[in-house]
């Protein structure tokens, strides 16, 4: 499916792409998103917890858990070198306790937030007999899918039908007050959308690093699925720009995440729409790039029996479902184009600058405000995504399914020019 392009990329191309870097710059491109939608009258929001157990007693006594709690330094504030610890330092500066940085700020915000109020602008849809409200997070990325039990809902083969079409059209769906499912109905909501996955997609590749101490939380009697906390002890935040696990030879289709517990603030999902990163580039660098390939490294955490993973895959991606092209490089994974493309080390990291200023463009972005009971499911072939860490101490408790197209001849990305 690729082609090779011809030649190195010259001082004409090497002129614009710093002066492309210059005006993505200035016309504020940073990783963010869009105000957060407002929420419908809900009541009072309780004073945040401050106990340190978790609430679900299987995570108390998860060994992993417990081992992660037992090498956090109880005296020392989180590392500023995380969002986490650079927001806690912000909100609480001069502070060197970690108990009098947590007790400070836990103090605030019990005055942060008391209730909400606002409107939800929405659209009305009516789909086999059901009600829907469809409340949509940006113009172009995002919808929030409100009055729908999917503990039942999905047994309808034109809801699962019309679900699925809002996702392909819409790229990342919510589902707000789902807080009733069990983790088996969770595993049958992600079933009607495609194969329910290992942990990091196709189980030929299963981490097994110690180092991976942040992922291996399973769910008892579900080893599909993740169990994600993070709190005043261990905080865990996944920063940064990504796809989820691109570093497979074929990456999973899709994620899905349960918010079991929020914050009271914070602790949002952004995430980032490939297609208008793809359709935002000038053409000439389109045209460079689109026969590209570029190496895709896994962290320490994801290795294998001791192997770090690499695969290498199109910079210009085709959807298998829809046909559009999306940017499928980001500052999660790519570290460099595939070798053989004999790109100038110099040219080939100012490029590399240029498609990653894409990312958390605001034109592109939506952000998910976590509730308990939240359910959010993105498609990881047309977006990117990255939490915000600006919670802790507040606990966030999320539980992960990863879901493989069905039709296996669609996983492996490609690139397919329009003619």
């Amino acid at each position: 499916m690729f082609a090779r392009p011809g030649g190195r990329v010259g001082s004409s191309l090497r002129e614009l792409l710093a002066f492309v870097s210059r005006s993505l710059a200035a016309r504020g491109c940073y990783a963010g998103g869009v105000s957060p939608s407002k929420r419908t009258p809900v009541g009072d929001v309780p004073v945040p917890r401050t106990e340190a157990a978790p609430q679900d007693p299987q995570l108390a006594d998860n060994p992993l858990y417990l081992q992660r709690r037992e090498r956090a330094d109880a005296d020392k504030p989180p590392s500023r070198a995380t969002a986490l610890g650079a927001v806690a330092s912000v909100r609480a500066p001069g502070t060197s306790s970690r108990q009098a940085m947590m007790e400070g700020i836990l103090t605030e915000d019990r005055d942060l937030v008391a209730g909400h109020f606002g409107t939800v602008h929405y659209k009305p849809v009516t789909v086999c007999g059901v009600e829907l409200k469809l409340e949509p997070l940006q113009p172009s990325i995002g919808t929030a899918v409100h009055g729908i039990d999917l503990a039942t809902a999905l047994d309808e083969p034109d809801m699962v039908e019309f679900l699925r079409a809002l996702w392909l059209e819409r790229r990342v769906v919510a589902f707000r007050g789902q807080n009733h499912l069990t983790r088996e109905q969770m595993v049958a909501f992600a079933e009607c959308f495609g194969e329910v996955g290992a942990p990091f997609g196709e189980r030929e590749h299963m981490p097994n690093s110690p180092h991976d101490l942040n992922q291996q939380i399973k769910a008892p009697g579900i080893p599909d699925m993740l169990v994600l906390p993070s709190d005043e002890t261990v905080p865990n935040a996944a920063s940064g720009w990504h796809s989820d696990a691109t570093w497979q030879p074929r990456p999973p289709m899709a994620s899905v995440l349960m918010c079991r517990e929020a914050p009271p603030v914070g602790g949002d999902t952004c995430f980032c729409d490939c297609y208008g990163m793809w359709e935002g580039l000038p053409r000439e660098v389109k045209q460079r790039i689109e026969h590209l390939t570029a190496v895709h490294v896994g962290t320490v955490g994801h290795q294998m029996d001791g192997v770090t993973p690499v695969a290498v895959h199109p910079v210009a991606r085709t959807h298998p479902e829809t046909g559009r092209t999306t940017l499928y490089v980001q500052q999660g994974f790519v570290r460099r184009f595939a070798p053989e493309h004999g790109i100038p080390e110099d040219e080939e990291r100012e490029l590399l600058r240029v498609l990653k200023l894409q990312e958390g463009r605001p034109e592109y972005t939506c952000r998910l405000r976590w509730e308990p009971g939240t359910i959010g499911m993105w498609d990881n072939r047309a977006v990117l995504h990255s939490a915000s860490g600006d919670f802790w101490p507040h606990r966030r408790l999320m539980e992960r399914l990863t879901i493989l197209d069905s039709d296996a001849s669609r996983r492996t990305p490609y690139y397919a020019p329009v003619p």
